[in-house]
């Protein structure tokens, strides 16, 4: 049996309900057992901001009427809850189209378009399955795209319902299965002659959500209502903010997600200059969101190339997990959210980051502040790791850089560079990072694995403990915070060094700053440092050790592993340190120090050139190492 009706124009729809409507009829559904065929036709366009069009609807053996099938379209108060208990063999819609302008500005509404949505086999409100055949866009300057398929395999229209407080008794604390194994076949986007894109499949494995405590038209009246009072100048009631803020940290803990991807997006184009250019990615991956938390987000393959110009090209980037429960927590305990309030717990409210990470970077662009000149260089990898967060303020913190590669330039006045490439030295890789873990129990804050690392020149390491590291270094008085941080004291700290090369060069500039010999210059050093140790240490049996040892990774030993520990188990305070820089006597006898060195001298030996008549050993001009050496010395 087959029923005709012509839906007429209703009621003004609601954006949320048009909205809602569009996501229920884009993947819903079960089976029922009326034989039946309801094909409602003539539906003119709602009312509305979103301008929605149904030209037709077809239900197969369902248990809606005309009445309410009409009634979908109208935004008319609770006419949606009857898509929560819907059965229905087959629920098809050949066309969905919205009509809207983006913002006050455009010069052309958006028209989007969802063509044959088809829900199947639909038993109280879940349908086994749900197909979207496609969609496509247009708006203003050209723009226009297109979506390719879209899928779920499971669709629960009362727990999206549900979730937006549209069902009856849309009630309940446990978050629900609302659709799974989501899947986009992908599509294109661009703007006639200035872009084009292309945007690979996407998949989502599930959603899972529960119903919302606030009712979502008055939420959406407040904050038109806000938007209107900012704009006019005027505050916006406490109240109203309250009610605003309630609403999103409740929607912030009301679903969570299945680990989500997109395989690629690949654009080109022309910059603002007109020069062609190209944009993509590799992939991007989310992890499944969780109550409360904003999962971690990567992008592989990150690539921007403009045409005579440069590149920038990033491997991976990746954001973090973000966690708002303390931020969550303190705003539901506020009875008030006025300015006060914010002033107050601005850094409580600051959700916990757990960092973000970079590798990969290759960067080769004009330098904006110099022209004619370029930005180069490559890193391998940084990584930021946060945790344990204290009031806002993340008390362990880890940082590494990775093989960071910067070619050396004439322009780098701070650096040795005639030197360094002398010694065949081009580039200097450079790796640091540090680790900062606080210990609210003893008050301590741990540096580890402190490095500086030069490649084949030679590596840093530091360690060490900090002790009287209150929870005031944490707290929101400022002035006390800076005070806690006065009284921090150093309980010990280990120092390790690896000279792959950097030594020679070193000794090799400042004999020739000095006038000296490269060796008698070192023995200076050596003698001078071994006379600072005593000073500082007192004339002891440990401290003649420490200063011998000093000096024989001075004198060219390649690593030397220095170890201070404060007597005190309470540590060395900032006055004693202070009182040392004009009396190094002032902490004899405060501090135990080991010292041990050893390896064998490691020396980077100028570049021998090949004469141009392939004899001998000097430059292209027929110039000997010793020639290359007195130039050296001459140009400095």
């Amino acid at each position: 049996m087959t029923r005709n009706v012509h839906l007429m124009p209703g009621r003004r729809l609601r954006p949320a309900h048009a909205l809602l409507l569009a996501t229920a009829f884009t993947g819903v559904a079960s089976t029922a057992a009326f034989a039946e065929t309801l094909s409602v036709t003539g539906i003119a366009p709602a009312a509305g901001a979103y301008g929605l069009s149904v030209p037709s609807v077809e239900i197969v053996d369902g248990n809606l009427d005309e009445a309410q099938v009409r009634a979908l379209f109208t935004g008319a108060e609770g006419t949606l809850a009857p898509l929560a208990t819907l059965t229905a063999k087959s629920v098809t819609i050949p066309a969905l189209t919205f009509n809207y302008a983006v913002d006050a500005s455009a010069t052309e509404p958006l028209a989007l378009t969802y063509h044959n949505l088809v829900l199947n086999d639909v038993v109280d409100g879940v349908a086994a399955s749900a197909t979207i055949e496609g969609a496509d866009f247009t708006a203003g300057e050209g723009t226009k795209g297109t979506l390719g398929e879209m899928s779920v395999g499971h669709f629960d229209l009362g727990g999206l319902l549900g979730f937006y407080g549209l069902a009856p008794a849309a009630t309940g604390t446990e978050i629900k299965e609302v659709y799974s194994d989501f899947r986009f076949a992908g599509g294109t986007f661009g703007a006639g002659d200035l872009f084009s894109c292309t945007f690979g499949p996407a998949e989502v494995g599930g959603f899972s959500a529960r119903p919302l405590k606030y009712n979502m038209a008055e939420i959406q009246s407040l904050i038109v209502e806000a938007e209107a009072a900012q704009t006019a100048g005027t505050p916006v009631p406490p109240e109203d903010v309250r009610k605003i803020a309630l609403f999103y940290t409740d929607l912030l803990t009301a679903f969570s997600s299945s680990p989500m991807s997109l395989d690629g997006i690949d654009c080109s184009g022309k910059d603002e200059n007109g020069k062609p250019m190209a944009f993509s990615i590799g992939e991007i991956a989310a992890d499944g969101f969780e109550p409360a938390k904003y999962p971690a987000v990567s992008v592989d393959d990150l690539k921007i190339d403009v045409a005579d110009e440069g590149h920038v090209n990033v491997g991976n980037f990746t954001w973090k997990k973000m966690d708002f429960s303390t931020a969550i927590a303190i705003i539901e305990a506020a009875t008030t959210l006025d300015e006060a309030f914010f002033e107050a717990n601005w850094r409580k409210l600051v959700p916990a980051m757990d960092g973000f990470s970079i590798a990969g970077l290759d960067v080769d662009t004009p330098d904006p502040e110099k022209p004619g000149e370029r930005i180069k260089g490559t890193m391998g990898s940084f990584d930021a790791t946060l945790g344990n967060y204290i009031n806002g303020i993340p008390a362990d913190i880890t940082l590494r850089l990775g093989n960071f590669i910067l070619p050396l330039t004439e322009e780098m006045t701070d650096l040795p560079v005639a030197d360094l490439r002398a010694r065949g030295i081009e580039q200097l890789d450079v790796s640091v990072g540090t680790s900062l873990k606080w210990d609210q129990a003893s008050s301590t804050i741990t540096a580890d694995d402190v490095t500086f690392d030069l490649g084949s020149l030679g590596k840093l390491t530091l360690s060490g403990t900090f002790g009287n590291a209150t929870d005031a270094l944490f707290g929101d008085d400022n002035d006390a915070a800076m005070l806690a941080a006065q009284m921090i004291t150093l309980k010990d700290v280990t120092l390790d060094v690896e000279d792959r090369g950097i030594g020679s060069i070193l000794v090799a500039m400042g004999a020739r700053d000095a006038g000296q010999p490269e060796e008698a210059f070192r023995t200076a050093v050596a003698g001078m440092a071994q006379g600072l140790t005593l000073a500082f240490l007192g004339n002891t049996t440990e401290a003649l050790t420490a200063a011998q040892q000093l000096g024989t990774f001075l004198q060219g030993a390649s690593h030397l592993k220095l170890t201070i520990t404060s007597k005190d188990e309470a540590g060395i305070g900032l006055a004693d340190l202070a009182a040392a820089e004009t009396n190094p006597a002032a902490l004899a006898g405060k501090l135990d120090v080991v010292a041990v060195a050893d390896g064998e001298p490691v020396v980077l030996p100028l570049v021998e050139q090949s004469a141009t008549t392939g004899q001998g050993q000097g430059n292209a001009e027929g110039e000997t190492v010793q020639d290359q050496k007195r130039n050296l010395k001459n140009t400095q």
